[in-house]
């Protein structure tokens, strides 16, 4: 009993130092403070969720001994075992190591009792089988069986020249389970990459949920027809039915507009003409650009037509016999000076406008391009831009 209150204070003492190291990341922060106050109420279980958003978000080590602690004052030790084996694994050079080891093997002797059999088969037979990440080593090949503690877990099975195989599976108490995994030969298998306007969108194929966006990898889709979803909260959803073909490589481009704006989408092989809005989505920029250089354009034009009155006006002048004051042909100068640059730099800014949105329009990479200028000695505008 002693040896287990030590514990507990040593372990609560790490919790609360930790906040103190806590970095500057706002999402990071703020997860980790719902967690810190849910532990101060005594709601172990949603300060091990809250932990574990925070580490989803900046994932560090120490956490998960926080994520341990919590699932275990919340009686969840099987998920407490779970994390302390991931602190162990994440920080081998913790001081704290040799005890949380000789913690893990506590725990795991009061519920041994419920470790749960497990049983992968494959086709085609003899896939090497992972549970969560490869990175933990190969559980076997199939077929085989193996025991979990009840929980969540992802069973990844590869063969190869097969495409790799992921199911979900949720392991409840008292009660065993079965996986089939079905692996799809690489050669009928095509490529579409996903470019989503909007982060944390959730990407469906078919119907089933593959991520949120940004993916990390592009779709590797069995050949025929499938239809894409992304939706988000707050924007209207897009939809898609896309044919793959055997490898080969699509691209699939999804707008998401806020309100109740309509979703743009466009699907290729490779470059396509445009025809997309004019003033929605990646068009959008592009269209102002053109706008601005419109408008000092226009700058341009009153300050031409101002130079040339004055120029008229020094001009009767000079007719008359009278004197003309340098101050007036400075000032005519300036005008034209200024002309040369509104002129110079709204015809850069229509130019690259024109060229951004085309490129908007063809799925290329439209916030690539940018355009400048400069003014030289002489007054003549420098125009500079990459797209």
């Amino acid at each position: 009993m002693l040896h287990r209150r030590l514990w507990l204070l040593v372990s609560f003492a790490l919790c609360a130092a930790l906040p103190a190291a806590a970095q500057d990341n706002p999402a990071y922060q703020s997860a980790y403070d719902r967690g810190d106050q849910a532990f101060k109420e005594g709601r172990f279980d949603v300060c091990a969720e809250e932990f574990r958003q925070a580490f989803n978000i900046e994932p560090r080590g120490n956490l998960l001994y926080n994520i341990a602690f919590c699932y275990e004052k919340a009686n969840d030790l099987a998920s407490a075992v779970t994390f302390y084996q991931r602190f162990v694994e994440a920080v081998p050079n913790s001081p704290k190591r040799p005890a949380v080891q000789r913690h893990i093997v506590e725990l795991q002797e009061q519920i041994a009792d419920l470790f749960q059999e497990v049983s992968v088969t494959s086709d085609p037979t003899g896939a090497m089988v992972y549970v969560d990440e490869k990175s933990k080593g190969a559980m076997g090949s199939t077929p085989l069986t193996f025991k979990l503690l009840p929980g969540t877990y992802t069973i990844i099975g590869e063969f190869q020249g097969y495409e790799p195989a992921r199911r979900k599976l949720e392991l409840k108490k008292g009660g065993d389970a079965s996986v089939d995994l079905t692996l799809v030969d690489s050669r009928q298998v095509g490529t579409v990459t996903m470019m989503i306007t909007e982060r944390d969108a959730d990407v469906l194929v078919d119907n089933k949920k593959v991520g949120k966006s940004p993916l990390p990898e592009p779709l590797r889709l069995k050949r025929g027809t499938h239809e894409i979803q992304v939706t988000k909260n707050g924007f209207t959803s897009f939809k898609q039915t896309v044919e793959v073909e055997a490898g080969k490589t699509i691209t699939v481009k999804a707008e998401l507009s806020s309100g109740a704006e309509g979703a743009d989408s466009a699907v290729s092989g490779g470059p396509t003409g445009g025809g997309g809005p004019l003033f929605t989505g990646p068009r959008l920029l592009p269209t102002i650009t053109m706008g601005v250089g419109l408008l000092t354009i226009g700058g341009g034009v009153v300050t031409a037509l101002s130079a040339s009155k004055l120029h008229g006006q020094l001009e009767d002048k000079q007719k008359k016999g009278e004197l003309i004051a340098s101050q007036d042909i400075d000032t005519g100068n300036s005008r034209v000076l200024m002309t040369n640059v509104l002129w110079g730099a709204g015809g850069a800014l229509l130019a690259g406008g024109a060229v951004w949105w085309f490129l908007a329009g063809s799925g290329g990479n439209a916030a690539s391009g940018e355009i400048g200028f400069s003014v030289a000695p002489s007054g003549s505008a420098l125009v500079w831009g990459s797209f």
